[in-house]
């Protein structure tokens, strides 16, 4: 006879929090969202400014030239928005993070993923929707120059395509949860087996066995990366790039900086701080357990148990572990430096050549 209950697959765990319930995560819904949000309406929004906002552009001075680039940018952005869900977006590599990382055994009574996940929620969640209502406020006064029905459908679309960002930054902060709290369960192993006042005749096989749960993690994180990829890589470009025009838009004679307009890059930079922290978070934490294993070798009294150990710290000492910027750049604390140094320095450059 089969037991009236079920027991609940460790699976479960890495399917739970990502908006849509577990069911439909992996089937044809999510890639329905994902075509509508990211592919039909920014198409929209390209054929609208294509036909609308080209129109008004004139190369007389610096300032006019700056605003049809800046236009040009928009569209080139929503255009690799398409791109990335029709070619650079593929649900099977979430099939093999989840399969992968339940090798690593993780706690499914953990109740930090479940507090950061809601953490993660609330904040994205209310980023966007601030964000969404400065979007119809920003739109609403065109109303008499474009028509009401073309600034409902822009408003529309607009909206649109934050929901699907708002489900793939979730989506993303969540796995990154889930990774975090594998390789903190596997620094916790390194660091009670280095406490260890005895040496243990089993102590071999659980240094085989904590590699193999960290190769786990890692082949987990590669999954995710090559998911999510071409998304991050395109959430930074856009970030950075919308930044970089608008504070050099400040910089102008006649500019005014108005609450509305410090409130939406407030609340764009944190977005990019939620991110960030959790992108980063992975890569720190996937080698916190180094200086414990090199303590732990003071301990060992074989060559194979050194031998075991030297391997370990070798690949853990190694920084690719986390997600990259166009496969190019790992992203952690010195890539981040490094973006705003960037940014910084080409804002000084823009606001010198057009305003001078």
């Amino acid at each position: 006879m089969f037991s009236p209950t079920r027991p609940i697959r460790p699976k479960r765990i890495f399917l739970d929090g990502y908006i849509l319930p577990s069911k439909y995560i992996l089937g044809p819904v999510t890639k329905i969202i994902l075509l509508f949000t990211f592919a039909f309406c920014p198409a929209f929004k390209i054929v609208f400014y294509s036909i609308n906002a080209f129109k008004i552009c004139n190369y007389t001075t610096k300032v006019s030239i700056f605003e049809c680039v800046h236009l040009s940018l928009v569209i080139i952005i929503l255009s690799l928005k398409v791109l990335l869900v029709l070619f650079g977006f593929d649900l099977d590599y979430f099939e093999k993070f989840t399969s992968t990382i339940e090798l690593v055994s993780i706690d499914t009574n953990n109740n930090t993923i479940k507090r950061n996940r809601r953490l993660n929620l609330n904040i994205i969640a209310i980023c966007f929707i601030s964000y969404a209502i400065l979007s119809w406020i920003y739109t609403l006064p065109y109303r008499k120059k474009l028509g009401i029905i073309n600034v409902t459908l822009l408003i529309f679309a607009e909206s649109s395509i934050l929901l699907g960002s708002l489900f793939l930054h979730n989506m993303i902060c969540n796995i990154c949860v889930c990774l975090r709290a594998a390789f903190n369960e596997i620094n916790a192993q390194i660091a009670a087996l280095n406490e260890t006042s005895n040496q243990l005749f089993n102590s071999f096989l659980e240094i085989r066995n904590l590699r193999k749960k960290y190769s786990h993690a890692v082949r987990s994180t590669q999954n995710a990366e090559k998911l999510f990829r071409y998304f991050i890589t395109l959430f930074y470009i856009e970030y950075f790039s919308n930044n970089i025009m608008n504070i050099v838009r400040l910089f102008g004679p006649q500019a005014k900086i108005e609450p509305l307009y410090l409130l939406a890059i407030s609340v764009q930079t944190i977005r990019l701080l939620v991110l960030t922290y959790n992108l980063v978070s992975v890569n720190n934490s996937s080698h916190q357990g180094l200086e414990d294993l090199y303590e732990l070798s003071f301990k060992l009294n074989s060559i194979h148990l050194y031998h075991e150990n030297d391997i370990f710290i070798a690949r853990m000492a190694l920084s690719d572990v986390g997600f990259t910027f166009a496969n190019l750049f790992t992203i952690n604390n010195s890539f981040i430096t490094s973006m705003f140094t960037l940014s910084l320095t080409i804002i000084i450059a823009l606001a010198s050549f057009i305003y001078n």
